[in-house]
């Protein structure tokens, strides 16, 4: 459900980031002419290192990213682990290289991972219908529903959509590629209907004990809260997203209320003291509002940084009008000038932290949280499987559909083709966490980098794990996009 979350909000923050003179454009793929155009095989660990070293700081202050965690991978084995800049921009709690993310979309590939253990253990198929494992049909009846398997859904060639609330499918499976958190959020029913067990059972079982990941989960562990890194927004984001809701309230308590006023009163003119139940009544239903709706898809700290914002946005202008209620003026203009503040402090706020305690729902779509060298030993053994038989770790890397000439998608993570060899990979993102992990099999070279920054750099991970891998990334920043979503015509 958080994949939904975010889906919802993305429009709003590309929005915003539109209207501000130094944002950057979600969609814009940034020129890479001095990228390195080719893998740094040759180049020494720590020539590699003190290279990130000096590069990945200056690089966090032009880019406004408060945290950065890195994992280096070479010669199949984890060679350095590093955490740069702070968790948290208020306390300024460091970043370690034990520090744990959320690693959102790189769940998918998690996911994927137990479900072919499954199928090793013989408990699915990889070309069975999904639909057949579950009692009552998660989709809604079509055509389609009963030709939709796990290698559709792991391929994202199933022909379900990525966020939304709707669960049509929008071509026939296997004739397309579209990116799908919601094949994902099937697959999760489909895998705790046939074990009878929760994801993050499964995962503990099939994935993080046997690779030694115990900091890994798709919840919130409360262990492991402590040592969370916090996910940051542009305070302007949830400010404008209040002030939107809130004035709808207003508008939906006020006009009524005036219509009662006139038929009790006989008065269009409202007292002060209405106006401000008012005023309360749209800041309760506002807040109210975005908590259970927010709950609902699982972004429980969203909730809590909304109410913040509410109770900032409406109570600071009105504890200015009230200590200059002497004169009506007076409290009007210490009003105006309280809104004038609050919105340049939201605008100059670039990283403002959110919550990391509410418990989640294990998702297997984005809900992963997980430090860098947890990730990177999943990623070792993605790249050479050793708890899948041979002819299941094969599958993960033969293409199941292509996207262009040099990019195409096995079960679980991309696969990118080039003239250094094939490398594995998958991105993620949150509104306010940005995540990449890849690696060359062939060379046993790989990178994970994750990031508590928002999505208004969207591809701060990406290039940062260029500068580490070296090797072509324009089709890793299309994919990452969403460049490739394919819609057959109708």
């Amino acid at each position: 459900m958080r994949s939904i979350g975010v889906w919802l909000c993305t429009l709003s923050l590309c929005l915003i980031a539109g209207s501000a003179s130094h944002g950057q454009s979600s969609a814009a793929i940034p020129s890479t002419p001095s990228d390195p155009p080719s893998l740094r095989l040759s180049v020494p660990l720590d020539e590699v290192v003190t290279d990130l070293e000096i590069f990945i700081p200056d690089f966090m202050d032009e880019q406004r990213i408060p945290g950065l965690a890195i994992a280096l991978i070479r010669d199949g084995k984890i060679a350095w682990t590093e955490g740069f800049g702070v968790a948290n921009v208020i306390t300024r709690r460091p970043v370690t290289a034990d520090t744990l993310f959320e690693v959102a979309s790189n769940s998918k590939v998690l996911t994927a991972y137990i479900a072919l253990r499954l199928v090793d253990q013989g408990v699915l198929s990889l070309d069975a219908p999904l639909n057949s494992y579950l009692p009552e049909p998660w989709l809604p009846a079509s055509e389609v529903r009963d030709a939709i398997t796990l290698r559709h859904v792991l391929s994202h060639s199933s022909g379900l959509g990525h966020g939304g609330f709707s669960r049509e499918s929008l071509f026939a499976p296997g004739r397309g590629y579209s990116y799908s958190a919601l094949g994902f959020l099937y697959l999760q029913a489909v895998l705790e209907q046939v074990t009878g067990r929760s994801l993050e059972s499964l995962a503990v079982d099939l994935i993080f004990t046997p690779l030694g990941m115990a900091s890994t989960s798709f919840v919130n562990r409360e262990d492991l809260t402590s040592r969370t890194a916090n996910g940051h927004l542009w305070a302007l984001v949830p400010v404008v997203l209040f002030v939107v809701l809130f004035i709808v309230s207003v508008a939906l308590i006020a006009i009524p209320g005036w219509i009662v006023l006139r038929v009790w009163t006989g008065r269009w003119h409202p007292s002060g003291r209405v106006v401000s139940g008012m005023v309360l009544a749209a800041l309760v239903v506002s807040i109210l509002a975005a908590y259970l709706f927010l709950r609902h898809i699982d972004l429980l700290e969203f909730a809590w940084l909304f109410a913040l914002c509410g109770l900032v946005v409406v109570g600071v202008p009105a504890l200015a009008a009230f200590a200059a209620r002497a004169r009506t003026a007076l409290a009007f203009a210490a009003a105006v000038l309280a809104v004038i503040a609050l919105g340049l402090l939201a605008f100059t706020s670039r990283n403002l932290p959110l919550p990391r305690w509410p418990a989640v729902s294990p998702g297997a779509a984005s809900s992963v949280r997980a430090p860098a060298g947890d990730m990177a030993a999943f990623l070792i053994e993605l790249a050479h499987p050793k708890l899948l038989e041979p002819e299941t770790a094969a599958e993960i890397r033969t293409p199941q559909i292509q996207l262009t000439s040099n990019l195409s998608w096995g079960l679980g993570p991309g696969i990118l083709h080039g003239p250094e060899g094939e490398a594995l990979w998958q991105w993620g993102q949150h509104f306010d966490f940005q995540s990449v992990m890849i690696i060359y099999p062939e060379h046993g070279l790989g990178v994970v980098l994750l990031t508590n920054s928002d999505l208004l750099n969207p591809d701060v991970a990406i290039e940062v794990a260029h500068r580490a891998l070296g090797g072509q990334i324009e089709s890793l920043l299309r994919a990452s996009h969403l460049d490739f979503n394919y819609r057959p015509q109708q």
